[in-house]
């Protein structure tokens, strides 16, 4: 299993994890070298996909089944008559009982009964990634060690100041599922506050080479974003991003389709983009009339939202 995530609000919880099949069983990314990194992230896009397979999970209080999808991914939520505190096994229906690895995520169900929930992106928002420059992009992501990685450090300040306030976070990003444990140990490394990854579909190697694209990535973010709000509706919601990518404007529409549960925008600008700054520009007066904070800038300091 290669990520599982368990978070309930009291009534519902929200359970989903990747399963692959692969020769390898650890992905640390904890002090490899650059070729081990290049090995291993290599090694995760040529596994397979566990697709459609009928998935039993085995709480302490409770046992569920679920299904994949042709990702690989199971994802859904479910009503317990006892919320269940940890995960203890999984099954593949039919076959052996599923690898799960130690340190790369967490078996507890997440309680939530904190009022401010902070959803993040990851990319260029906590760590540079250099996503608008294609080739710096391949090689940071492949051949740099993750204890190498640059944080950016006033957003991640800001992330630990919420979080010390009381806010849970959630890392949500246009990531496939393939790099999971090496965000998983980036965040760890740099002490970010533990929550769960939302990230894209598994993508196989073949894509990758071929240049086959991923379905729209405003797309993903979207879907993610509303189905947190609707499984928190009272709680209120701070979005943090950056400019290299769409989130500006997918965070506007988490704004107007929820404005009620949004309180704070927070957009770091990596690069200059005009488009951007016409949609802020833009936007602005539209969201102080709902109460809704914008803040568009290259860097912020810890107590902004003081």
């Amino acid at each position: 299993m290669l990520s599982f995530h368990a978070i309930s609000n009291g009534s519902t919880t929200l359970v989903f994890g990747q399963l692959i099949y692969s020769y390898y069983r650890k992905f640390s990314f904890t002090d490899y070298s650059r070729m081990e990194t290049f090995r291993r992230i290599a090694a995760l896009y040529l596994a397979n996909r566990c697709q459609q397979c009928r998935v039993q999970l085995v709480f302490d209080s409770a046992t569920i089944e679920m299904k994949t999808d042709r990702n690989g991914l199971f994802f859904g939520k479910r009503k317990f008559r006892k919320t269940p505190t940890c995960l203890k096994e999984v099954h593949i229906l039919g076959h052996t009982e599923v690898h799960i690895p130690e340190n790369l995520f967490t078996r507890q169900v997440r309680h939530l009964d904190t009022h401010i929930l902070v959803i993040s992106d990851i990319d260029d928002t906590l760590i540079h990634s250099f996503i608008s420059k294609k080739l710096l992009k391949f090689k940071t992501l492949m051949l740099t060690r993750v204890e190498k990685r640059k944080t950016v450090d006033n957003v991640v300040r800001l992330i630990n100041r919420l979080h010390e306030d009381g806010a849970a976070l959630f890392y949500l990003s246009n990531s496939e599922q393939n790099l999971y444990p090496l965000i998983y140990r980036f965040l760890r490394q740099n002490n970010l506050p533990p929550g769960p990854v939302f990230l894209k579909h598994f993508r196989k190697m073949r894509h990758v080479l071929t240049g086959r694209k991923l379905p729209r990535k405003d797309l993903h973010k979207l879907e993610i974003l509303e189905e947190i709000i609707q499984l928190f509706p009272a709680k209120k919601f701070i979005l943090v991003g950056d400019n290299t990518q769409n989130d500006l404007s997918i965070y506007m529409q988490a704004a107007t389709d929820y404005p009620k549960q949004i309180n704070e925008i927070i957009i770091r600008r990596a690069v200059e983009s005009e488009r951007n700054q016409r949609i802020v520009y833009r936007v602005s007066k539209e969201l102080k009339a709902r109460g809704i904070g914008l803040h568009y800038a290259g860097s912020f300091p810890e107590n902004l939202l003081q």
